[in-house]
This record gives structure tokens, sequence and C-alpha cells, in this order.
């Protein structure tokens, strides 16, 4: 029987695919009849990732599993799946912070896999599984049939996902429920995974995460489009705003509470969000993954808006509305926030009217010791239109140096800038360069403006920020050419996730810009203490809280950081942060061997505060890697590993040594 796993990442609905396989198994359904009896017969073809054909001994036969649904349209043009193979479930008294709660549903009748079915090979790599299942007699053979699977090799390390389409009757099949692909969900899970990591295909989890299927301890709908869309809203649902918890009971009763999950692409540095409405980072936009779009429904929208009802017309504009009607005014496409799917879900930040703002460094002098740098830049909009720097509700010049590894930043206003036509302004900064320093700096620019956007009805959206992209330009301090800083990640890498990186306001959104004030000692104490937080401040260098926020709810530890606006400085705690990928995947977020020892000469420790007023010094590597292995023993070994402030990792986890960084990060 189905039931829902204690862990379950997914984001997606389905793939119009017929063969889908992991890196060592590839199966292909080649072909699905019906007995006289109305038992599915499905012919499959299993072969290796060498193309070796496989043999029944290979395979775990308790691991082959099929399910069967149909395809069924609604008289509005809607369509979704209906599943034959069906089990009874019982609902169980379950316990969720510390109180014993009765179950919502006694009992149920739900999706499930096919049991007691008949698997035989016919020959080499081919096989035949018959369903136990039985169709009802008054099926609809001219409906559109999806077989699904799974199965796995007989050690467990490889395994395969598959579905077939076809029609009982005979003919061509016309892809139907084509929503979204599996690879948009491994943009951010890689990859998706559930019910014991044997379940990575969307086209086959769909096949029994229908409307038929609920959560009978909670009575929550498991329906694919609702729970995904309740998951990935999380902590913004506003049920959880309202104080109830989202909350599913999986096998063994085992609690897996949704309400603290934060999207990425919504959560800012501050702790608070912008609105979900991005739906294209799961939905694809092609004329044949437009359903989502085209058919809105009650269980869909209501599931992000779950403080809606359309049955009473509570906090619905138009009153009640019958499922179906939705797109009367809700039309697949239109103008901006206007009440059009796609209008609905402009995010402000992303709006065509927002005439943008470009920024580029032209030249930097007198950067030499004892000096004050000059930068010439400009500020344009991105038609290519000169815009009045002054008149920028933020602009700011950050030098930093020594590009090596980051000791100072010094932050400016240049708004003041004097300005040389064209958009052109020159900038004098009052910092000076020390006598005595180094090697090479570096500049950086942010800056927003604040304009009013316009909705279709007339009402306008106030000062919404239209903010530019950070750059970055190098200049010699005493090296004969500027040495730029090192590049360890990659600012698109970061937006494969969180679309676009958008901090502090959203007025920092390169992480070539970041680094230069998340250095080695920057530390949270200003928020800290202006918010009266407990002592001592928390060490914010870029590569300890990027790898300790990624962790999260695996540190084992508390990791609480002060930020926000100066108004309103606050608590940030992260060590609730689910991250939805491999952590092992360092390539995900890194340049390729940019996290692999050795590091460059010059990188700086890391400074830890102590609650004794002292500092505890974390050497570059272990500052990187103790951000994710936070136990006592890996800790306790990275310590003994350096001596005197030298570490000795690279004997061991170096580039092609035995416990080398990309061997023991394989998945």
């Amino acid at each position: 029987m189905i039931r829902f796993p204690a862990f379950l990442w997914p984001i997606c609905l389905f793939i119009p695919q017929i063969t889908l396989a992991n890196d060592r198994l590839n199966v292909q359904i080649t072909s699905v009849k019906l007995t006289l009896d109305r038992r599915p017969a499905v012919i499959f073809k299993v072969t290796t990732a060498k193309d070796n054909l496989a043999e029944l001994a290979d395979l775990d036969a308790e691991s082959v599993k099929f399910t069967i649904a149909a395809i069924e349209r609604d008289t509005n043009g809607d369509t979704r799946y209906h599943n034959y193979v069906l089990a009874k479930v019982s609902g169980k008294s379950y316990v969720f912070k510390g109180e014993t709660k009765k179950p919502a549903i006694s009992e149920a009748v739900q999706p499930d896999v096919d049991h007691g079915g008949t698997l035989k090979q016919i020959g080499p790599g081919a096989f035949t599984y018959t369903f136990n299942t039985v169709l009802p007699p008054n099926y609809d053979r001219q409906a559109t049939h999806v077989v699904g699977g799974e199965i796995s090799s007989r050690d467990g390390k490889a395994f395969a996902n598959f579905i077939y389409e076809f029609l009982p009757a005979g003919g061509k099949v016309r892809i139907e429920r084509a929503v979204v692909e599996t690879a948009s969900c491994n943009n951010c899970h890689d990859p998706l995974k559930a019910h014991s990591g044997t379940r990575r295909e969307v086209g086959y989890c769909v096949l029994c995460h229908t409307s038929q299927l609920s959560d009978p301890e909670t009575g929550e709908s498991l329906d694919f489009k609702v729970f995904v869309h309740k998951i990935h809203r999380g902590k913004m649902l506003p049920s959880v705003r309202g104080g109830k918890p989202y909350f599913l009971v999986g096998d063994n009763q085992r609690i897996t509470d949704f309400s603290t999950v934060r999207y990425p692409q919504a959560l800012l540095s501050d702790g608070t969000y912008k609105e979900l409405r991005n739906c294209r980072a799961c939905h694809t936009d092609s004329s044949t993954h437009d359903h989502w779009k085209k058919f809105p429904s009650i269980a869909a929208c209501t599931s992000c808006h779950n403080d809606v009802d359309l049955t009473t017309g509570k906090n619905h504009k138009l009153g009640p509305m019958a499922d179906g009607s939705c797109v009367g005014c809700h039309a697949p496409d239109g103008p901006e926030f206007g009440p059009s799917i796609i209008g609905a879900h402009t995010y402000p930040g992303f709006s065509k009217q927002l005439p943008g703002i470009v920024f580029e460094i032209l030249k930097i002098t007198d950067g030499g010791p004892g000096k004050s740098p000059v930068v010439t830049f400009a500020v344009k909009n991105k038609q290519g239109e000169p815009l009045d720097a002054a008149k920028l509700a933020n602009l700011r010049l950050v030098v930093a140096w020594p590009t090596t590894d980051y000791q100072v930043a010094i932050e400016e206003d240049a708004r003041k800038a004097k300005p040389g036509g064209d958009g052109i302004y020159t900038y004098k900064f009052k910092y000076e360069i020390p006598g005595d320093a180094t090697g090479s700096g570096a500049i950086g620019l942010q800056g927003f403006s604040l304009i009013d956007l316009k909705k279709p009805n007339g009402d306008v959206l106030k000062a919404q920020r239209d903010v530019g992209t950070n750059v970055v330009k190098y200049f010699a301090i005493t090296d004969k050419e500027p040495v730029a800083r090192r590049k360890a990640v990659k600012i698109e890498n970061c937006n494969v996730c969180h679309l676009k990186l958008a901090t502090h306001g959203e007025m920092r959104n390169n992480t070539e810009f970041c680094v230069m004030c998340h250095n080695a000692s920057h530390t949270d104490q200003e928020k800290r203490k202006a918010a009266n937080g407990p002592m001592p401040p928390q060490n914010v260098h870029y590569k300890r809280l990027i790898h300790r926020i990624h962790t999260g709810e695996n540190l084992g530890e508390s990791f609480t950081v002060y930020g926000g606006t100066p108004a309103k400085p606050g608590a940030i705690d992260f060590s609730d942060i689910r991250f939805p990928g491999d952590r092992r995947n360092c390539v995900k977020c890194h340049i390729p061997g940019a996290n692999e020892p050795p590091l460059p000469a010059g990188l700086l420790p890391t400074l830890i505060p102590q609650s004794d007023g002292s500092t505890k010094a974390l050497q570059p590597i272990t500052s990187a890697c103790v951000g994710c292995h936070t136990a006592e023993p890996a800790k306790l070994h990275m310590e003994t590993m350096t001596f005197n402030g030298q570490e000795s990792c690279v004997t061991c986890h170096g580039v092609g040594r035995s416990f080398a960084v990309s061997k023991v990060h394989q998945r």
C-alpha cells in the first residue's frame, strides 16, 4: 500500500518520455497488452549502462513494481490520472509534538503498486510482467493509459523508473498530461528522490499521487499538484502563518513537518520572503507543457492560496466558483499584475515596466599606497539611456583589498559623484589605501531606484525596487598589473536554485561582490548589538556562512545570524534549512577544482569570536570543510591535522590522493 515517506522532496509533475533510467540500468517497455480477463501484460527490456542484456539473476525480483492509470478528461477539457490499482489503507493514531492524535480517516481506498503479479524472463534482457490487478469491465479502451514501474539491481545500487503510454483499443497515443519535466525538479533536488530513493521520475510518481490519494492520519491530500505546491510554499502557507502547521505522517508513523520549508527563490538574507510567483521554476512554457496555465483548478490554486475557499467564496472577490470555471477570469496569459495566470504571478522585481539599471566601472586611478582611489563609472538603463545618480535611492561603492584574500572593505555613498555627461560619473573615495598595503584591490558597485508600477486596473504598486547587478573591477596597489580575486563559485550556479540571488534588500546579487565584505574577520556584531542579541557575535566569512546555511538542519547545532535592516535588526536561524540536493555534489555551486586542496597561498584563517573575547582561528581548508562536517569526530580530525597554523589536509585529500575531495564526495 502507498504510504507517504518520511522524507520527500518532490517539485514537479510529469515527463513525457517513454524510457527513464539512471546511470546503470536502462528499462524500455516495448508493449502492453490486455489479457482476456483484463490484466495488463507488460513486455520490457532491461540493459546495463554498457548495453549488456540483463538476466533475471541480475535483478532484485522484489523491487519490480508496476502500476497503471488512465488519463480522464473533464467536461472543461482538463485531464487527470485515475489509478486502477487500489488498496485499503487504515489510518492510525500518531504523536505530533508530544500529543497523541487520532487519524482523520479511519479507512481509505488509495492507489498502490500491483501485488501478486507474475514476472518472467522470456529471452536475453527481455521480461514480462502480468498484473494481478484486473481492470474494471467498463474501463475506457479509447483513453490513454499509462503503465509505470520501478526496478533495482540485485545489489540495490542501480535502479530505474519507466513509463509507457498506450491505447488499449490500439492506435497512436497523444500525450495529454505534460506539465513539468523531472529535469526541472533536478535543478535543485539533484536528484529528486522519494520512497527510500527508488522513485525519481515524476512521470511515475503522478500515477499514484492522484486525487485518489490522501494521508489518512492528517486527511491532507497527496494529489501531486496539491502537496507539492504546499511543500514548496511551506513557511509562507497562509495556514502556517496563521498558526496551523503543515505536516504529513509517513511510514512507521513518522512525522514530516513542512511548516519550516524556505523556498530558495523566495528567501532573502534578512529572513524575510519575496512572494512565490515564479511558476516557471518548475513548469515549462512550451506548447506541449502549458497545461499548468491553461487549466487552472481549485485544487492546484488553493494549495498555495489555502486561505481561499471557492465553495463559500471566502477571500475570493467574486465569491463562490465552480471548478473548471477559473479560466473564465484567469486566462493563461495577460498583462502584468492582472488576473491571468502569468500576469498574477509577475514578481515586481522582474516587471517589464522597470527601466533597469546597468552599472559599468570604466576606470580606477590613484589606487596606490597612501592614496584615495578615484573611480569612473557609468549608470544607465537597459536602453543605454543615462540615469541621474543623485536621484537613485541607493548607490554605493565598495573598495576592498588585498585580492589574495580580502581583509578590509569600505563602503561609501556615491550619489554625489561628479557627473561627466552621458551617465558617466567620477568618485574619489574618502578612504585612503594604507601606506603599507600591497598587492591588488577591488572596487564594486551596488544600487537601486524606486519605481511605481501600474496594474491593468489603474492601481499602483508604489516604490518597487529596480536593482542593478553588482559589478566589480580590480586595480593594482603595488602589483604591476591588477590581480583578480580567485573565483570559487559562479553566480550562475547560485541562480539555478535561487533564480536571482538577492541579499541585503536585493542590492547584493553577485558572489564576486558579496565576498568583498564577507571576509575572514567579518561578523554580525553590529546588527547583533543593535538587536540586543547574545554575544559573542557570529562570524559570517562567506565560505563559512554559505556552507553552514546549506547544511542547515544537518548541522547538529544552532546557527543564528543577526541581520535585517538597520531599523529592524533581528535574529535569523538557519538551523532548519533543508537543502534539497546532495551536498556531496560540490560542483553544484563550485567552479570545478576550486573546492579541492591545495588552496592558493595567502588565504586567511577564519576568526571565530569566543565568549571570553578572544578569537579562534580556523585555517582556510578547515573553515570550508567544517561548514558541512560538523560532527565532533570530523572536527577533532581537522584539529589534529593542523599544527602551528599549518594544515596537512592535502596529504590525504589533495587532488589525486587516496581520499581526494573528488573521490570522497562521489555520490
